[in-house]
């Protein structure tokens, strides 16, 4: 049985990304609520990303996309970028079909995470939970500032709690890979 597992394991190692993204969506229970989608627009009009950003981050383009075959635009090009989705969920709670948004945009951010291309905006704030627990570290400055709005001191963090837990994803790995490519890039 172990035999077959690693077999199987190598297997799906060959396969890339992308391919395993675009069987998800066109033949899976996601791919039946992608379908259920006929474009309303419900999802892009209460998208507070989408208002912020005058309509440039779109929720119904990335499902459009994601039904019509264009997984390499949104994993390799992030055009457009699903990172920019904050995963309030809104979108697919107003959506009338039930079409599932979050799961689709989880989905791509994983492709694209397996590729190693996140935005440098969120490995760095991704490295900084790692490295102190938080997104924003406690600093002088800052405990000053809560103590002249008379807010308690921030509350300690355990750091290694937070890395074991970091530690049973692959957030580790992917964050060396990053900064590794990074290296790389300096030297040429």
């Amino acid at each position: 049985m172990l035999l077959v597992l690693e077999f199987e394991m190598e297997k799906m190692e060959k396969i890339k990304p992308i391919v395993l993204l675009h069987d998800e969506f066109t033949d899976s229970e996601l791919a039946t609520s992608l379908n259920l989608c006929y474009n309303c627009s419900t999802c892009s009009t209460i998208c507070p990303v989408a208002l912020q950003t005058e309509g440039n981050f779109n929720p119904r383009s990335i499902i459009l996309l994601s039904n019509f075959g264009y997984e390499e635009r949104l994993v390799i090009d992030l055009k457009p970028n699903v990172w920019d989705c904050s995963m309030c969920e809104l979108c697919q709670e107003a959506c009338p079909e039930g079409v599932n948004l979050h799961e689709v945009f989880i989905k791509i951010k994983n492709a694209s995470a397996s590729y190693l291309n996140i935005p440098k905006s969120y490995t760095s704030e991704t490295n900084q939970v790692y490295l102190f627990g938080k997104a924003v570290p406690s600093q002088p400055v800052i405990e000053k500032r809560r103590e002249q709005l008379g807010l308690p001191k921030s509350p300690s963090t355990d750091v290694e709690e937070i890395k074991k837990l970091m530690g049973m994803t692959p957030v580790e790995k992917i964050l060396e890979d990053i900064e590794n490519l990074e290296k790389l890039a300096e030297e040429k």
